[in-house]
């Protein structure tokens, strides 16, 4: 990786800088932005998080941001406060907001946005970039996925049972020095960054996946184990992601279907206990991840003509689960 990258810098005659110093905010700091954050800040990035919860703003304040990274704890110390607290521009904003809070989250940190500004996304879904873009230029926004496993288990404290990576990629097509350096700086905090042109791929087959799974377990209240033993679920699942797959092949996007099934496949074998972040949504009361997963690819197989009646019934059972919730808390 970091050969690659000073191989590209090189060409351009320059090297990739030691001890790369970039002014970060990560946007949310729930599991994902905690793990990002604190791998970045205890790498000697200067990391700032944004963060709205007011609980989780006290303790990260008070006791540090604690990271669990296979067992061996250890405590991050970093600035945490909500977006309107902090005044001067960023080098580098990382959004690890849910994608229903993405427009309002990046609008909040607009005045953090200076000319050079950089905005990184790795959320799960589509649509996020197109939503970021309403206050950062294309050229100025890195895409990409991540499938690092982190979550949260207390305030303040995330969990990190494994190892991961980082796939990233200009949304504008093109790469650039400065997106070049924000994968070197990724890549030595630990996080396995890739500078990597086919990122739509894996971005898409992440969101077929997640459509599959979380969509079925949100509706039928299963963890992963009870879908993998039910015939029922296991053909809606499989429906789901193959209709997924389909429009992502009508968007020319290059998925690997037989890699995607086998993603899927190894979940349903070895993820047995886990509750898909939809339906831990769905059982806390709070809105599901919809229009930015399941929703996002009824849309998009609408717009190609591609066929999607499983994709599209799942989407609009989970929009009235939702409804039914809201309306139950206005009660």
């Amino acid at each position: 990786m970091i050969e690659l990258i000073e191989a590209c810098l090189e060409r351009r005659g320059s090297i990739v800088p030691e001890g790369v110093d970039v002014k970060i905010a990560v946007i949310g700091a729930g599991a994902m932005g905690g793990l990002f954050a604190g791998q970045l800040a205890a790498s000697g990035q200067n990391v700032s998080l944004v963060e709205v919860n007011p609980v989780q703003i006290d303790t990260v304040s008070k006791q540090g941001l604690r990271l669990t990274i296979d067992g061996k704890d250890k405590i991050v110390a970093l600035p945490i406060d909500t977006a309107q607290n902090y005044s001067s521009a960023f080098d580098l904003l990382i959004v690890f907001t849910k994608g229903m809070h993405t427009q309002a989250a990046i609008k909040a940190a607009s005045h953090l946005v200076g000319p050079a500004t950089l905005a990184l996304t790795v959320q799960n879904g589509l649509g996020n970039v197109e939503m970021i873009e309403t206050v950062i230029p294309r050229a100025r926004i890195i895409k990409g996925m991540t499938n690092w496993p982190a979550t949260v288990i207390g305030t303040g404290h995330v969990n990190v049972p494994g190892r991961g990576e980082v796939h990233l990629w200009p949304a504008a097509g093109q790469s650039f020095p400065r997106f070049e350096e924000v994968c070197h700086v990724l890549d030595e905090a630990g996080l396995n960054c890739f500078a990597d042109p086919s990122v739509d791929a894996s971005i898409w087959e992440k969101v077929a996946f997640n459509a599959a799974l979380n969509s079925v377990a949100a509706v039928a209240g299963m963890t992963v184990g009870e879908m993998a033993d039910s015939s029922e679920a296991r053909e809606i699942i499989l429906s789901i992601l193959e209709e997924s797959l389909a429009t992502a092949s009508a968007l020319g996007v290059d998925i690997d279907r037989p890699r995607t099934r086998q993603s899927v496949e190894y979940a349903l074998a070895n993820h047995r206990d886990h509750k898909p972040s939809m339906l831990q949504d769905r059982l806390a009361g709070r809105p599901m991840e919809i229009d930015t997963i399941t929703g996002a690819v009824a849309g998009e197989a609408e717009r190609q003509a591609v066929p999607a009646p499983v994709t599209a019934t799942i989407t609009r059972v989970l929009r009235l689960i939702d409804r039914h919730h809201e309306n139950q808390a206005l009660k």
